[in-house]
């Protein structure tokens, strides 16, 4: 939703290239001028690293062309060329991570092939488990090396200068490029670094001056010239365009494409600021830039660079502003070719124009092509124009370039429109999303709906077509926009299968549980996605959606289509009863039509009945499986949890009552007493006689006379080399469970107690952590705790079994007693064993205290850093395991304060990232108040994190421990300031970013751990967690800032021009929404009257984003009973719980007062008649035939004229040869070309009526204009420093090329050095390997 809010400019030129800048493909930069070729047809953007070479002015990626350029260069080898182009180390990364993914799916199914297997016999089944174990090895191998390559990718190298100059000097390799030269790996770096780069400048411009070389010695120079920019960066500022302008004069009206091409890069690269931008012009680039774009798109090498030389003018601050209408007219012209190679990019740069300068684009005739794209595609890009539509959509001054009810809603014709056709499953898909993204945007929701939701009936309405396809995508869609997540079982219902099956709804509960159990939120927070999730719900319905889903449930020609349609529709009605007040479930939840037709005797009654029968078990699964905070009217979690354990508790007092006769028929079916070979034991029943009868103490007796127990510890025994040589898989993790249960049921009893100590099993896992002691003075070739072997084999489940004993305080004796602590005492300051270290503190209990205690302690504060950062996340667990429900026992919240007292000696860490996880974690527990109140306690000193401790200082103002405490060290005062003079118009930008990535698709979030729930959250607010306590309404009531904001919101709410005054109209919004939240804030509501006007803001407001920023604001004033009342009051109606708890969604009762967007006068195309009556109009000065020949021309812009207008104008071209060499004539015809729509290959033909000899004296007619003003603005500074210093001798003018320019550039050169020091920009870049005779950068070779 990066629309949902006002997004800026800068912010959407970014954004806008889903496909292009940010994420560029490595090796396919083309920066350069040799092209490589590619398969022709329009590329798929792929997420990809983002380049490491330096961002150029105008750059942008290839992955929106539709074919490719043929290499310009013969002599190069293409193939080699890809071979030679390095990747990226995040590339590399990529590449890694997809393989390991796939080798992590691949051990998985191996571990379920091996789970598959143990319930078959082992004769039947040895070969196969052998060959499924060495495939599972085999993987694990795998995966262990792609893990270290990216450990090795990862690691920062020290110093690559030196490792660079290192070889230099030892005579590297060297290859051989395609044309013979050979280059070598250790020549330039230090050659460049010690020359001086002005004299490198002076010589490389001399060469250029050269007449009659060939256009490699060109292209070249060229390229070196940009290498030269770019490692010294300041160098342009010092450039002399009176002689560097005649350089680029010769390169741009060259014949040779190649040499245009690199004289398009050298400039691009000498643009500095706005004045330079302006003096490039005066050469008459636009004129170039015009008749480069018009070529043939075989061209491709001079017409890219060429756009990058335009784009470049948009990295300048006010740069689109020297972007001419005729330049935008060439890049239109060039969009409109659906086969030109740049097809994709142009469309791009016109909606990055579209942003910047919406009347520049308009005027060009630019928006026609772009809502094209909308419904033609290519698809790839159209999602990303919607963006630049919706942005106009916004504000007044730009919504007047869209037309109401068109431009937009062409998108719904995809669906509306398919009936009957075939092969529309990309046009459907990519529509959808473009409608997805447009409905998650306040522009799109509310200009969709306008002229009575006709767009949204429209796309409701096409569910009733019968195609299958159409209608899936509609569903999916559907899905999509309400952010509905299908249950786990979904994939069972819509197969068919019923859903009477006990065992998956439990298991969705207890993924629910586990949901809802490792998540502590802040029940006052708003969440803002759900909000504006209420309103499409309630949009859709008006629309009639119900209606339509019930006509499809009913509809029988397809049965997965009804199962996927009755899953919508019970999680609309669901989603409806959760999210909408009661005045909207009482008409929806009926379903009056489906039972109306249920109840009605006829043939299509059975259909109607088999609905309904499907949508309420439908709703029964929904209705069981909601977790418990779904569903607060039913048992509570720990009701459930204790009807579990009174289960367990059954189950195991029956076991324990089995007689002698039955427990020896246990042991015997069990097999361990008939077998030494574990493979052969039945371990379900070994797992059955531990957990019930042995932990009778006259069945554990019996068991010591048998072999049972002596057989058992011995396989767990780690020098038998049977547990401990297991490989390590999911299936096989159930004998580390029996291992776990085997040590709690000895601990339960003293016979059991005396029994475990004297076996040998705790002698030999004392003996495996000597073995890895530097202190013990024993060591092994193969320890059984290796790193190796903890990650492929169970020896890792040595560590459960300790952190099982460590639970007891027998358990803990015995370990004290095999002198386990000493070792990890000294283990833990190993530094290379970080898995050795994490591995034995994972498992360990900490509810009492002892020595895990202290030894993690130790590996908090002094361990490595992964150990640390660890070892951080892990107290999190501790806390929220004190935080459940059934967490009744008093040690848990007395670890949970341990913990606590942890994480605040964390906050003074030498990582970063270990204190933004303590800060973060200390945030979560604080939602709890008993933890809020013992942070407090513990004070903790937040002032050297700055930023990243600012939300805990937030959480601290909500306990009045925590107010004065914060109110002691004069936080409150200075914050409170700063909120009110600032801090609120940048909460702004940070609840937009914030729902942005919200909204946003999931795909380029994959890689990245980003909270979906927390991003849709409202963010931390100073007024909000200020009204949370007596004293600090107090100070807001003292201050008065409430009442600052309400008159500021009264004073400029409606407006609809100043965007910054509009953001301070947000922030303020804001303010009071957060205060209003709070039940101790809510009075200052109604004491300001200020509601009112915030309901008339979301009612009348002309900017759409601003109306969609108080429809939330309203939302958190119905967080209070009290706020309810008021909104009531004005017409809007909140929801409730069951209890009559208010939960912050809020509709308006008549949803036409909030979709109150009115039609606008559209601005068409062309609107700018700049010079057209003029142009055409006859005076007894002109001559007929100029005017003769204009006429004929405009003509040409009319396809019903144009074929009389080619033969007129061909026909005068060769009568009256002399009008077409006038360089006058040459002007107005630009200017036609600026004013009207020539087709691409129209203004080609325009282009070629005149020789090239025209355009070479306009453009030298500029370069006479800028030495002009070079000298006048030279002669004024040599005047000002005579008054200054007295000088009367100028010592800066610069002279001719040969060696004055050198003189003149050196003399400059001090200047230049200073002021690279100062600011500190000199940059040593990557130096490409060069030899003398070739030069090799960014993927260009050239000799």
């Amino acid at each position: 939703m990066s629309n949902a809010f006002t997004t800026s400019p800068k912010t959407f030129s970014s954004a806008s290239s889903t496909h292009s800048r940010i994420h560029s493909s490595s090796g396919t930069d083309r920066d350069g001028l040799l092209l490589q070729p590619r398969a022709n047809g329009l590329r798929s953007g792929s997420f990809s690293s983002i380049s490491g070479s330096a961002v150029v002015p105008g750059s942008y990626t290839s992955a929106l062309r539709t074919i490719t350029a043929p290499s310009i260069h013969t002599n190069v080898d293409p193939d080699h060329s890809n071979t030679s182009t390095p990747q990226t180390p995040e590339k590399q990364l990529e590449e890694l991570t997809q393989q390991l993914n796939r080798e992590i799916k691949f051990k998985e199914g191996a571990e379920n092939m091996l789970q598959a297997l143990d319930s078959k016999k082992l004769k039947e089944a040895k070969v196969a488990r052998s060959k499924a174990e060495m495939e599972l090895s085999a993987v694990n191998a795998k995966i262990a090396q792609l893990k270290q390559q990216m450990e090795v990718i990862k690691k920062p190298r020290d110093s690559p200068v030196a490792a660079r100059s290192a070889d230099s000097f030892t005579g590297g390799s060297t290859r051989p490029v395609s044309n013979g030269t050979i280059i070598g790996e250790a020549t330039t770096t230090h050659e460049a670094d010690a020359e001086s780069p002005t004299w490198s400048l002076s010589e490389i411009l001399q060469s250029l001056e050269e007449k009659g070389r060939k256009p490699e010695f060109y292209v070249e120079k060229a390229n070196s010239l940009a290498l030269l920019f770019k490692r010294h960066p300041m160098l342009k500022y010092d450039l002399v365009w009176s002689e560097f302008g005649q350089r680029i004069q010769s390169m741009l009206l060259n014949g040779n494409r190649e040499v245009v091409a690199a004289g398009y890069r050298i400039t691009r690269y000498a643009i500095t600021d706005l004045e330079s931008l302006r003096t490039i012009r005066k050469l008459q680039t636009d004129y170039l830039t015009i008749n480069s774009l018009a070529k043939d798109p075989k061209n491709t090498v001079e017409r890219e660079q060429a756009l990058k030389f335009v784009r470049a003018f948009l990295e300048v601050k006010g740069g689109v502003k020297e972007i001419s209408r005729g330049v935008v007219r060439a890049i239109v012209s060039c969009a409109e070719q659906e086969n030109d190679r740049l097809r994709g990019i142009c469309l791009e740069t016109l909606a990055e124009l579209l942003i910047l300068d919406a009347s520049l684009v308009v005027s060009a005739g630019g928006v026609r092509v772009l809502s094209q794209v909308l419904y033609e595609g290519p698809y790839e890009l159209s999602e990303t124009l919607a963006m630049a539509f919706l942005y106009l959509l916004d504000m007044p001054a730009t919504r007047k370039y869209i037309r109401a009810g068109h431009d937009m809603e062409v998108v719904f014709s995809a669906f509306t429109d398919s009936f009957q056709k075939v092969n529309i499953e990309e046009r459907l898909k990519s529509s959808a999303k473009v409608v997805s993204s447009m409905l998650k945007s306040w522009p799109g929701l509310l200009c969709l709906s306008m002229f009575e939701m006709r767009a949204l009936r429209s796309l409701v309405e096409a569910l009733r077509i019968p195609s299958p396809g159409v209608r899936d995508i509609i569903l999916e869609l559907l899905f999509d926009i309400f952010h509905i997540k299908s249950p786990s079982w979904s994939s069972s219902f819509l197969a068919g299968r019923r859903l009477t099956t006990y065992g998956r709804v439990a298991n969705l509960k207890s993924e629910a549980k586990d949901s809802t159990s490792t998540k502590s939120e802040d029940k006052t927070q708003s969440n803002l996605v759900e909000h504006f999730t209420a309103l499409l719900l309630a949009v859709f319905i008006e629309a009639g959606l119900l209606k339509a889903l019930m006509m499809l449930v009913e509809d029988t020609s397809d049965s997965a289509i009804v199962r996927k349609t009755t899953l919508l529709l019970g999680e609309v009605l669901k989603l409806a009863s959760r999210l909408l007040p009661n005045t909207y479930n009482i008409k929806i939840q009926l379903l009056p039509e489906l039972f109306c037709s249920a109840a009605r005797f006829g043939i299509d009654r059975f259909a109607a009945s088999s609905a309904v029968y499907q949508i309420d078990s439908l709703n029964r699964t929904l209705h069981r499986s909601l977790p418990t905070t779904a569903a607060p009217q039913r048992l509570s979690l720990d009701d459930e949890r204790r009807g579990q354990r009174q289960v367990e508790q059954v189950k195991i007092k029956l076991n324990m009552q089995v007689d002698e006769t039955h427990f020896r028929g246990l042991l015997m079916d069990c097999g361990v007493l008939g077998s030494s070979n574990y493979s052969k034991w039945n371990w379900d029943m070994v797992t059955e006689i531990i957990q019930g009868p042995l932990i009778n103490w006259k069945r554990l007796e019996e068991a010591k006379s048998t072999k049972f127990l002596k057989r058992l510890l011995s396989f767990y025994r780690p020098f038998k080399h049977k547990f401990s040589d297991i490989l390590n898989t999911k299936p096989n993790q159930r004998y580390v469970r029996v291992g776990c249960a085997l040590f709690n049921t000895m601990l339960a009893s003293p016979e059991g107690v005396k029994y475990l100590s004297g076996n040998k099993l705790l002698f030999q896992i004392s003996e495996c952590l000597a073995q890895l002691d530097p202190m013990s003075g024993i060591s092994s070739p193969d320890p059984i705790l290796s790193r190796a072997r903890l990650s492929d084999t169970l020896s890792s489940g040595y560590f459960t079994l300790l952190g099982t004993l460590s639970s007891n305080p027998k358990g803990l004796q015995m370990m004290q007693t095999h002198r386990m602590f000493n070792m990890f005492y000294h283990l833990s300051d190993l530094t290379d064993r970080d898995d050795l270290i994490i591995g034995f503190l994972k498992p360990m209990d900490y509810t009492l205290e002892g020595h895990p205690r202290v030894i993690f302690s130790k590996a908090l504060t002094t361990g490595i850093r992964n150990v640390r950062l660890w070892a951080t996340n892990r107290l999190r667990s501790l806390i929220l395991a004190a935080n459940e429900p059934s967490s009744v026992n008093t040690k848990h919240h007395e670890t949970a304060q341990w913990a606590i007292r942890l994480l605040v000696t964390q906050l003074y860490d030498t990582d970063v990232e270990v204190c933004e996880t303590a800060v973060r974690i200390l945030e979560e527990a604080c939602n709890v108040t008993h933890n809020l109140e013992y942070v407090v306690k513990c004070r903790p000193a937040l002032d050297h994190l700055g930023e990243i401790g600012a939300p805990l200082l937030l959480r601290f103002l909500s306990t009045s421990v925590g107010y004065y405490y914060l109110n002691e060290l004069d936080y409150i005062e200075k914050e409170m300031d700063d909120w009110f003079h600032g801090r609120n118009d940048s909460y702004v930008l940070t609840v937009e970013a914030s729902l942005a990535r919200a909204f946003a698709d999931d795909e380029p979030f994959r890689k990245k751990e980003i909270d979906r729930e927390a991003m849709s959250l409202v963010p931390p607010h100073f007024y909000r967690e200020l009204a949370r306590t007596e004293e600090g309404c107090t100070l807001l009531r003292e201050k008065g800032h409430f009442w600052e904001f309400a008159w500021f919101i009264r004073e400029h709410g409606l407006e609809d021009t100043d965007i910054e005054i509009v953001t301070k109209v947000k922030g303020c919004l804001w303010a009071i929404g957060n205060i209003g939240s709070m039940p101790l804030g809510a009075p200052f509501l109604d004491e300001a009257d200020i509601v009112g006007t915030v309901v008339e803001i979301a009612e009348q407001s002309q900017v759409l984003t601003l109306k969609g920023t108080a429809f939330f604001v309203l939302g958190l004033i119905s967080k209070t009973m009290q706020g309810l009342e008021i909104l009531l009051e004005h017409g809007w109606d909140g929801t409730t719980t069951t209890m009559g708890e208010p939960l912050g969604f809020c509709v308006p009762l008549k949803l036409g007062q909030l979709l109150s967007v009115q039609p606008w006068k559209h601005v068409s195309d062309d609107s700018n008649e700049k010079g057209r009556a003029g142009m055409l109009s006859s005076s007894p000065l002109d001559d007929p035939m100029n005017n003769k020949i204009l006429t004929s021309i405009v003509n040409l812009s009319n396809h019903i004229l144009e074929n009389a207008a080619t033969k007129e104008l061909m026909r005068i071209k060769s009568t009256h040869t002399n009008y077409f060499v006038s360089s006058a004539l040459y002007h107005q015809v630009m200017s036609l070309l600026e004013s009207y729509r020539f087709r691409f290959q129209v203004r080609r033909q325009i282009i070629e009526l005149f020789p090239r000899t025209v355009l070479e004296e306009i453009v030298t007619e500029g370069m006479r204009d800028v030495v002009g003003m070079e000298k006048l603005s030279r002669s004024s500074t040599l005047e000002e420093e005579e008054e200054r210093n007295g000088i009367g001798n100028g010592m800066g003018m610069g002279v001719a090329m040969g060696g004055g320019y050198a003189s003149s550039v050196a003399e400059s050169y001090s200047s230049y050095r200073n002021r690279s020091r100062s600011r500190s920009v000199r940059s040593r870049g990557s130096v490409s390997t060069m030899s003398r005779g070739s030069v090799i950068e960014e993927g260009f070779v050239f000799s």
